[in-house]
């Protein structure tokens, strides 16, 4: 029988937690204040409650767990839509996210 809640366990370093927590705090700076996303809101405050703090192992619940994976996957799918269409600057900063947001879905969400 499979747990109904499960938390996954995170080990993310000081680079992949900055990386992360701009990412949410961007997401809940473009749904706040809509009562649609009240759900989404306090899901992603919670992601970035738990990055925020000092401990070295960050538990994420299953539904945190896959906000996570699912937005740095669009995100990652965005930029490289994007780079195709940028010149050289914006191109040379796509790549670094892009390699940036790579590395955080292989190291830490493809293992599941």
């Amino acid at each position: 029988m499979k747990p109904l809640f499960r938390n996954y366990n995170f080990e993310f370093s000081s680079t992949d937690k900055k990386i992360l927590s701009t990412l949410t705090k961007q997401i809940l700076k473009q749904i706040e204040g809509d009562s649609k996303y009240a759900g989404e809101i306090r899901i992603y405050q919670n992601i970035a409650e738990k990055l925020s703090s000092s401990q070295d192992v960050i538990k994420l619940t299953k539904e945190e767990s896959k906000r996570l994976e699912t937005q740095l996957t669009e995100n990652l799918k965005q930029y490289k839509d994007a780079i195709k269409k940028s010149w050289f600057f914006k191109r040379w900063m796509y790549k670094s996210l892009i390699s940036q947001y790579e590395g955080l879905l292989n190291n830490h969400f493809k293992k599941r």
